[in-house]
């Protein structure tokens, strides 16, 4: 038997830091950032909790997928119990939305492709 673990683990490039924190912390409802130093790494290790379980960190590197090709990485759905109103910080952030088959997408700083899905 085998599961997905609710952890996730991306790259991103450190000129997209400050618009990923703000997106994490002030649109997604995320508490405040864990901060990890790793040996040989320049920038720290940022991870997320989320309210309702599970966690993200990102690497911040300049050998990030490059804006075309994170896209072609993978797509995340994160579950909310109100996604409208998180779909509409999202906007109001101004995130790109993508379109995909009949479902809203939304490009996160750095590239990385999330939906909104409904928790129920």
């Amino acid at each position: 038997m085998i599961a997905l673990a609710n952890r996730v683990h991306l790259y991103a490039h450190p000129r997209v830091k400050d618009e990923l924190v703000r997106v994490f912390e002030d649109s997604l409802g995320c508490a405040a950032a864990l901060s990890t130093n790793a040996p040989g790494l320049a920038e720290p290790i940022l991870a997320w909790n989320f309210p309702r379980g599970g966690s993200l960190s990102v690497e911040f590197t300049a050998e990030a997928l490059d804006e075309r090709q994170a896209r072609h990485g993978a797509w995340l759905e994160f579950l909310a119990e109100d996604p409208r109103a998180i779909t509409s910080r999202l906007e109001m952030v101004g995130l790109t939305t993508v379109e995909y088959l009949g479902r809203q997408y939304f490009v996160l700083p750095g590239r990385q492709v999330v939906r909104i899905a409904p928790a129920s």
